[in-house]
């Protein structure tokens, strides 16, 4: 358990960090539907990490009690 919330914390940040060099793209005139594509799939994935690091957190913090 304590390696899936590890890794769901790693995916968070890079996906984080794809988001804050993806974003900076978009302001330019010719945006293209791949870097659409590519800011989508990593909203997605962050999400998907950070809903699951909070779920492995909460079930490590019950088996402790």
């Amino acid at each position: 358990m304590h390696k899936l919330l590890a890794i769901s914390i790693l995916g968070m940040g890079l996906t984080g960090g794809v988001l804050i060099i993806s974003v900076s793209q978009l302001f330019r005139p010719p945006i293209g539907n791949m870097l659409k594509m590519i800011n989508a799939a990593s909203t997605v994935a962050f999400i998907i990490f950070a809903v699951s690091a909070l779920v492995f957190r909460r079930r490590l913090n019950e088996k402790r009690e």
